[in-house]
């Protein structure tokens, strides 16, 4: 992008108008005349085509003092240079998919809707890394810590309810699991989401010895419990097909509290989508990523272009009219 060092010399360009109506005036004061007493003689001839150049020699002395002016200015492309040191965040979305996750009072249901509003915080997260742990009646790693936040929402989008439909909720170990692969994490923040809607039920690895390792670690663990109060339908398998069935949400506040005061995180209930994205919202700003930027601007100076080119004008108008477009007085 073309800059100039000294772009209030710019206003110089104001008195090339003024140089040239001095010039202008200038040379008809100095035109020669020759009175004859019959102009006949002249009636058939024509002007040279060096007339031309001849009137332009004028504007070949403003077109240098333009140019000048305009090196005075220092033009010159800039480009910018940033060194940038970032203290970033890993970040693990541990999720519940367990067949209490098809609760209808989330549209579509309760997993789905929680997928959408987690793909939309990850795609925020721009300098983190981010991995997805899935958990029901067991826990594994869906997808692994990465800096592709479009990676990590693509995952997203391909979560499925527990194969089984299982009711079982391995709480301790969709968080054991999470830490597992924070252990050897360099980051200056080390976080855990966890979503879930029932309570700690199967697993060989309790909640409280899960909360301990995260401790241990340093890992802070965010904690939300989604489903409305009083009954919500669900989907259940059954050896002859889908069945919806009626039941009482029933979410471990007080674990969930208790792991999240622990850790140093924070414990929010949502009972709807619109609660769950504030939730989210909260985490991300409470989340936020530090970054330290260095700004160097490096200048390509183009001065010696324009006085050059300036200077070419000058010698050609002095040579022009000291040659060809000599005046003899």
């Amino acid at each position: 992008m073309l800059q100039f060092g000294s772009p209030h010399l710019l206003w110089l360009l104001l008195l090339v108008p003024l140089a040239g109506l001095f010039t202008l005036k200038r040379q008809e004061r100095r035109s020669a005349s020759v009175q004859y007493s019959d102009l006949g003689l002249f009636r058939d001839i024509h002007p040279g085509r060096w007339l031309f150049w001849c009137r332009l020699l004028p504007m070949l002395r403003l077109a240098a003092l333009v140019l000048l002016i305009v090196a005075l200015a220092r033009p010159r492309f800039g480009t910018v240079e940033r060194d940038i040191v970032q203290e970033g965040v890993d970040l693990f979305y541990c999720l519940d998919i367990s067949g209490s996750m098809t609760g209808d009072d989330f549209q579509p249901n309760r997993l789905e809707k929680a997928k959408e509003l987690t793909a939309q915080f990850a795609a925020r997260r721009e300098t983190d890394r981010q991995g997805i742990v899935l958990f029901a009646e067991e826990a594994f790693l869906f997808c692994p810590l990465t800096f592709d936040q479009g990676t990590v929402q693509e995952f997203l989008e391909n979560v499925t309810f527990d194969p089984e439909n299982s009711s079982a909720t391995a709480i301790g170990m969709g968080l054991a699991r999470c830490l597992k692969k924070l252990e050897d994490s360099k980051a200056k923040s080390k976080v855990v989401i966890l979503m879930t809607d029932g309570e700690n039920n199967t697993g060989q690895i309790s909640p409280a010895e899960a909360m301990r390792a995260a401790t241990t670690l340093g890992v802070k663990v965010y904690t939300i419990g989604i489903g409305s109060e009083g009954y919500a339908t669900f989907t259940v398998s059954t050896p002859y097909g889908p069945r919806h069935q009626r039941a009482k949400t029933s979410i471990d506040e007080e674990l969930l509290q208790k792991i999240a005061r622990e850790t140093g995180g924070i414990y929010r209930r949502a009972a709807s989508g619109r609660e769950l994205e504030a939730v989210l919202d909260e985490i991300d700003k409470l989340e936020k990523t530090e970054i330290e930027m260095q700004i160097y601007r490096i200048y390509d100076e183009r001065m010696a272009i324009f006085a050059w080119m300036a200077l070419a004008l000058l010698a050609v108008e002095v040579l022009l009219a000291n040659t060809r477009f000599l005046k003899i007085p």
